[in-house]
């Protein structure tokens, strides 16, 4: 009996309808010829589904042995974090969903990122820090940016305000780039020096870029100054500035140009970026902390004594 395979279109001459060709079986269904669907035996279907559940436990095993952050500390000089993680509010949170984030992709993104230690190529830069992507900060802290102002340090503090868009046209914060301050306790406080970087850096006469009020608020009024009494609301409505009567409001130390080699191998100081591509690069890619690269500033600001007695004679006889 000949009949064409409808498969390979191959002319057979079998009783049976199995493709001598492609090896293909066939039934006649009506007038058609329908390829038999050969099922595989149920033993292995069972095997398949008993490895199936074998292999999803030795990874999900697997992933909780490598999120163990005591785990980290076998390879990472971290102890001192570790054990700041340790006593912190966050000592619950495994290590790969600050650092990686709670997608399973994510993590594993991350783990093969940790296999390229075992390369033999030297990366072009060194001693970074961790990359936590705001993201997974606000996963849990998502209510954090529909609060008002917080006090922190008697200061005036708005999240919404400081992760919302770009600051000064070029920098976009980052949750880590105020709240890296590892410390025993609170495993990330915050860094006071990002504050002063950010309202203080190339402003003119030392003022910050949003003025006094807009952290400081509105002073105690009544005040004692070595047993003087001092009222702000009357110097104000005379139109005092705060720098007037307070100095050292800002010290910048260090040297820029060094800092680079801090982190990159190859001399980069004859490279010239523009500042939002410098700060997408280091604050927004690698959560770099401002003063690695930025002089480290000192916001300690005093009354001056000589400036009281302009108007008050003899207030401060020995007045600095």
């Amino acid at each position: 009996m000949k009949w064409v395979c409808p498969f390979c279109q191959t002319e057979n001459d079998t009783k049976e309808y199995k493709c001598e060709v492609c090896g293909k079986e066939f039934k006649k269904s009506g007038d058609r010829l329908v390829e038999v669907k050969k099922r595989p035996p149920e033993y292995l279907i069972s095997l398949f589904l008993i490895g199936v559940f074998i292999l999803g436990n030795v990874v999900l095993i697997a992933i909780e042995y490598a999120s163990d952050p005591e785990l980290c500390t076998t390879c990472h000089q971290m102890e001192y974090y570790f054990h700041s993680w340790e006593e912190s509010t966050h000592r619950g949170v495994k290590c790969y969903l600050c650092h990686y984030g709670s997608n399973p992709v994510d993590f594993l993104k991350g783990a093969y990122h940790s296999l390229s230690v075992l390369t033999a190529k030297q990366p072009p830069y060194v001693n970074l820090p961790a990359n936590i992507s705001s993201e997974n900060c606000l996963h849990c802290h998502k209510d954090i940016t529909e609060i008002g102002a917080l006090r922190y340090k008697n200061l005036s503090f708005s999240h919404n305000k400081h992760l919302d868009g770009y600051k000064r046209g070029f920098l976009k914060l980052e949750c880590v780039s105020c709240h890296r301050e590892i410390v025993i306790g609170s495993h990330i406080a915050v860094k006071d020096t990002t504050c002063f970087v950010c309202h203080f850096y190339k402003t003119p006469e030392g003022i910050p870029i949003t003025g006094c009020p807009s952290c400081h608020k509105n002073p105690a009024d009544k005040v004692y100054f070595k047993d003087v009494v001092f009222y702000h609301s009357l110097h104000l409505k005379r139109d005092i500035k705060c720098e007037f009567c307070h100095k050292n409001i800002i010290r910048f130390y260090g040297n820029m140009s060094l800092n680079c080699k801090k982190c990159h191998i190859r001399d980069v100081t004859n490279v010239s970026i523009p500042d939002l591509q410098m700060h997408s690069i280091h604050v927004n890619g690698f959560k770099i902390d401002c003063v690695s690269c930025h002089e480290k500033p000192e916001h300690k600001p005093v009354v001056d004594e000589k400036k009281c007695n302009l108007c008050h004679i003899g207030l401060f006889p020995t007045g600095s």
